[in-house]
């Protein structure tokens, strides 16, 4: 349940002063990098919408998905409840902003038929070719659902005027790797199989995602690359993380020291440990399990030098508060130097899984924006 947003006019103003933030520029790292800030908001501090929501949000939104609510017989370890219960505190209610978007479901062949629900733009022909963006949603690999990223989804159906496909996956512990991750690569290659059917254009075919889903992007255009497909034209993401493995994530990670907390940002901060600490633990025991973790598919910052240089052309963005930010702006400089065109932004003033809250917070629309820009007319550095 929504318990507070911001009035239209602070939106409407907030997002505008975004806007007026200086163009990408190539960074030492050549990464094409913008940083996002409000000015209105003092340095190392937190949002203000972001700091109101901290304190009046309403609470978790993590209703059971679809293909998880065909679960018979769920695994009940120590480890799984702690899943079950970071599960239970996911997610977030977020707002519509889109106008004239309809709402489909289709399913994949096979086993199991994934639900996929599809956004498509108003247009005066509907049987009309569009690119395809094929997202997949946050939330751990063990939580979240299509309903938590709708919004972020049928908003960018209409700005960048494509089809939107939201696969519905299964999570761990029920399932733990790589079922998840077959599932998603499943969907992008029935998407392009069954493309005249489903109106999609294969000149622009994005694979999208926040957090784990982000991860699940840049795995799932990994596995395009590695098997020869190549259909993947377009990755980009919101704070993914990059690996699993407890001592390469400790290399990258940084210092509590170095986000300059105070006692606001520092308690969202502590919130967000599902991929640090105890809850990688987590994730490595219900996900992880069996499956090495230093697999590409589980851990990208594995993936090969000879298949990072084909990647797809990125954006990544990240936010100032953010277990995962250095992680994030890692993927984005190692695309760079393997000669990958790479876009990041930083969100100064948020905090992990700020897209969740798609609608009111508005750095969430300007992240779309930006992408539909990006999708169509390229970005700075950039040449489709």
């Amino acid at each position: 349940m929504i318990t507070w947003t911001p009035t239209v006019k602070d939106y409407n103003a907030k997002l505008r002063r975004l806007e007026q933030n200086a163009d990408f520029a190539k960074n030492d790292d050549n990464v094409w990098f913008r940083g996002i800030t409000d000015p209105w908001v003092p340095q190392y501090s937190m949002d203000d919408f972001n700091a109101h929501f901290q304190r009046d949000n309403g609470g978790a939104f993590a209703p059971t998905s679809e293909i998880m609510s065909k679960v018979k017989n769920r695994p009940n370890s120590e480890a799984d409840q702690a899943a079950y219960r970071w599960r239970d505190r996911m997610g977030s209610e977020g707002i519509d902003l889109s106008h004239g978007v309809t709402t489909t479901k289709v399913y994949t062949d096979g086993d199991p038929k994934l639900p996929i629900t599809v956004y498509t733009p108003q247009m005066s022909d509907p049987d009309e070719e569009l690119g395809a963006i094929v997202a997949y949603h946050g939330g751990g690999w063990i939580g979240g659902n299509v309903l938590v990223n709708q919004n972020f989804c049928r908003y960018m159906a209409e700005q960048a005027h494509m089809r939107v496909f939201n696969v519905d996956f299964r999570l761990a512990p029920e399932y733990p790797a790589m079922a998840g991750f077959d599932d998603c690569y499943a969907a992008l290659n029935w998407i392009v199989d069954n493309a005249g059917d489903l109106h999609v254009d294969l000149n622009t075919v994005a694979v999208y995602g926040d957090s784990a889903g982000g991860t699940t992007a840049a795995a799932v255009a990994y596995q395009d690359r590695k098997d020869g497909h190549n259909y993947v034209t377009h990755q980009f993401m919101a704070y993914p993380c990059l690996t699993l493995d407890h001592d390469v994530a400790e290399k990258i990670d940084w210092p509590a020291s170095k986000y300059h907390f105070n006692s606001v940002t520092k308690e969202r901060y502590d919130n967000d440990q599902l991929f640090v600490g105890k809850g990688m633990d987590t994730l490595r025991q219900v996900y992880v399990g069996s499956q090495n973790v230093d697999d590409p598919r589980i851990s990208p910052i594995e993936i090969p030098d000879d298949i990072m240089a084909k990647m797809p052309q990125a954006l990544i963005a990240i936010d100032e508060f953010d277990p995962l930010r250095p992680q994030g702006y890692l993927y984005a400089k190692n695309l760079a130097k393997a000669g990958v065109n790479s876009h990041s932004m930083c969100y100064y003033g948020m905090s992990h899984a700020f897209l969740d809250k798609f609608g009111i917070f508005a750095q969430g629309q300007h992240f779309a924006d930006t992408a539909a820009t990006w999708l169509h007319q390229g970005l700075t550095g950039q040449t489709k």
